[in-house]
């Protein structure tokens, strides 16, 4: 399956409706439920354990990828942090994400 692929560095910022990128594109949670799960608040899929690790995101159009490609010294470290950082912040907006780690 196609997807768009966004760096976890491109996120201006995440709240409780949704993620907007330093491009001014947006993730709206709400819209990316129901699109693959029959979950009323799943709205991505995330790995943890991939090359790179990514969150997997529900959207209309194409599925939205934001991937943890952070390089060099402590790079898995920081790309984890960043990863369950996103994790806790989808959460705590009331949604969920799949795990296929």
């Amino acid at each position: 399956m196609e997807y768009i692929k966004k760096d976890y560095s491109d996120i201006q910022s995440v709240g409780k409706d949704g993620i907007t990128f330093t491009n001014g594109d947006k993730i709206v949670f709400a819209a990316c439920i129901g699109k693959r799960y029959n979950s009323a608040i799943c709205i991505a899929e995330r790995n943890i354990v991939s090359s790179p690790p990514y969150f997997e995101f529900f959207t209309n159009y194409k599925p939205v990828r934001i991937i943890f490609n952070n390089r060099g010294l402590f790079s898995k470290y920081i790309n984890n942090k960043n990863f369950l950082k996103l994790q806790m912040q989808i959460n705590n907006a009331g949604y969920s994400s799949y795990d296929l780690s």
